[in-house]
Formats: C-alpha cells, sequence, structure tokens
C-alpha cells in the first residue's frame, strides 16, 4: 500500500508541486490549503506524513500541530515555513514535530526527509 502524504498550505503552487512529485514518487498525496480542511483530512485519512505550513489563513499551523499530535499520533510532521522565527521553531518541538524545513524547499530533499520518517531507504 502506498504511503500516504498529507499537505497543509495555503499557497496552490506548493500543493500543486508537492502533489504531482510525490503522486510520481508513488504516494498517495492529499492536500488542503487550511487548518481546519487539513485536520479534516487527518482524522479521516491518517496519512503517514504530513507537511504542515506554520502561517495559515485560518489557524495558526502550530494549533494544527498540537490537534495532529493529539488525534493521530502516529502521523509524522514535517513543519515547514517562510519565516524562520528561533521562538516557532521551540514551539513546533516543544508540539513534537518530526522535522523542520524552511521554504523555498528542494523537492529531492523533501523526499529524502520523509522516506528517512519512514523508515525507508532513501532513493
Amino acid at each position: 500500500m502506498p504511503a500516504k502524504l498529507l499537505v497543509v498550505d495555503d499557497e496552490n503552487g506548493i500543493l500543486e508541486e508537492v502533489q504531482g512529485f510525490f503522486e510520481e514518487e508513488g504516494f498517495t498525496v492529499f492536500t488542503a490549503d487550511s487548518g481546519e480542511e487539513g485536520i479534516e483530512l487527518l482524522k479521516r485519512e491518517r496519512p503517514d506524513v504530513m507537511l504542515l505550513d506554520i502561517k495559515l489563513p485560518d489557524m495558526s499551523g502550530l494549533l494544527v500541530l498540537k490537534i495532529s499530535k493529539e488525534s493521530s499520533p502516529l502521523t509524522k510532521v514535517i513543519v515547514n515555513t517562510g519565516y524562520v522565527d528561533q521562538a516557532l521553531i521551540d514551539q513546533a518541538e516543544e508540539l513534537g514535530r518530526d522535522v523542520f524545513i524552511q521554504k523555498p524547499f528542494d523537492l529531492n530533499y523533501l523526499l529524502s526527509e520523509v522516506n528517512k520518517l519512514l523508515g525507508a531507504d532513501e532513493i
């Protein structure tokens, strides 16, 4: 069964780019452009990995992270943001994020991080 990836980001370009890339790599990809939609998909689909933007239009990505760790504790979370703020990074770590990456990110690097979280060998 293919690994499931959930991408929560308010930038459509990122959603489309990540979805296309990871589907070509054999993943099942779900996308959400808001925190609320991301939480709904998380609870319904139980993805293996979630790529989560900190800055969302309807709620903080940190709140989505907190809810995700409570409702789907096995889902690994990669937090990303274009705004590097050490306090934000520390908060995300305290809430249980697995990996932090800065935007813009390289898709091959993201794939290697996802594979590490899944316990798969790097391709």
